[in-house]
């Protein structure tokens, strides 16, 4: 009888156990390769991997998610543990878990994963330990996000109460018999009030755009029924004596979309542009067909924006560096709402910028079908 390379011979000669565990002694072999079979495309499809190290350290069984999430080669069932090439604080868990009598946890970070990884040493003699494997990158970001919600949310509240505090105190302390500097007080307050009721309106809309109340894109907009929403901003734009440019043929098909939504996607990104723009300084809007959609770009003269920080200007609360900062000036939530609503939209949303040059906001959003609205 031929006998397989590195397989230990039993008393009687009976063949030991297959590395992969395809059988078990008084076990028929189909029904137990069946089982293993059944039992790796259970995992296969589960975030959770399955690892079993026998008593003597042999790898028995390694599901493919356990062998993604550990680096382990497909070739690791009959290999000593200790000689995988994967991470090295698996022989450590596994010493840790084989001398325990409860579960071992523990946190891995890798280059781009984060494991949750569970270890326990079976009740059987012999039978070695059993690891689960999960990828928690994704549950690690979304807490990280959280937390870092909580904390913008309360660092936007604070300033904006603290500063409100002050002047109270002050004209409890004596300028309420001041006229001019009583009045300034108070129409500052208003101004904290206006902005803090700001961020909860965008709040609420941004809280409903994430959740089930998103906009339902069903009607013809009319590029030129977007512009209009600019119109609230020209005291701003007057007051910086910015240059507004429109470039919109007239012959521009219409959108697929919800007006007042696509009216609040320009209004941020116009308003987005006053702010970054010095003096003097020019804004450009335009249009143009682009096949089966409608690109809006809206330009220009301003700051900039360094590259590292493209990459999440459409984050909530997001502020770039110093140089695009402006204290006082937006919650840092109108492009992230820009972001859900052109999604919603089924557009896209990006920005060209050099720190320097000026940005450009480029919004793609599909033409009006009227196929497209038809009721059955």
């Amino acid at each position: 009888m031929t006998r397989r390379p590195g397989a230990r011979p039993r008393a009687g000669g009976r063949p030991p156990v297959d590395p992969g565990l395809n059988g078990t002694a008084g076990a028929r072999p189909d029904a137990s390769r069946l089982l293993i079979d059944v039992l790796a495309e259970v995992l296969e499809g589960s975030d959770e991997g399955l690892l079993l190290v026998d008593g003597d350290g042999l790898v028995r069984f390694a599901s493919p998610t356990a062998r993604r999430h550990l680096d382990l080669r497909a070739s690791s069932i009959g290999t000593p543990a200790a000689e995988l090439h994967g991470d090295y604080r698996l022989v450590r868990l596994l010493t840790s878990a084989a001398a325990a009598t409860d579960v071992v946890e523990a946190h891995w970070s890798t280059t781009d994963r984060e494991l949750s990884i569970r270890a326990r040493r079976l009740q059987q003699p012999g039978a070695g330990v059993l690891v689960w494997v999960r990828d928690e990158t994704r549950v690690r970001h979304l807490e990280k996000m959280r937390r870092d919600f909580i904390s913008n949310v309360s660092h936007e509240l604070r300033t904006p109460l603290a500063a409100m505090r002050v002047m109270a105190e002050t004209l409890l302390s004596g300028a309420l018999q001041d006229g001019p500097a009583a009045e300034e007080f108070v129409h500052r307050i208003g101004l904290e009030v206006e902005q803090m009721s700001q961020m909860v309106e965008e709040l609420l809309e941004l809280s409903a755009l994430e959740g089930e109340q998103r906009p339902v894109p069903d009607e013809a907009v009319p590029v030129v029924d977007l512009l209009i929403a600019i119109d609230r901003l020209r005291p701003l734009i007057d007051d910086k004596s910015i240059n507004l440019v429109f470039d919109v043929p007239t012959d521009i098909p219409a959108i697929r979309g919800d007006v007042t939504h696509l009216q609040n996607v320009l209004r941020n990104l116009v308003h987005n542009a006053v702010k970054f723009t010095p003096a003097g300084g020019t804004i450009t809007v335009s249009a143009a067909a682009a096949g089966d959609r409608v690109e809006l770009r809206c330009a220009d003269t301003g700051v900039g924006i360094k590259s590292d920080d493209v990459a999440r200007i459409f984050e909530r609360f997001w502020k770039a560096d110093s140089s695009r900062r402006r204290d006082g000036e937006g919650s840092g939530l109108g492009l992230a709402i820009a972001r859900h609503v052109v999604a919603a939209h089924g557009g896209t949303i990006g920005v060209e910028s050099e720190l320097g040059h000026g940005a450009t906001f480029v919004v793609t959003l599909p033409v009006w079908h009227k196929v497209a609205s038809a009721t059955t």
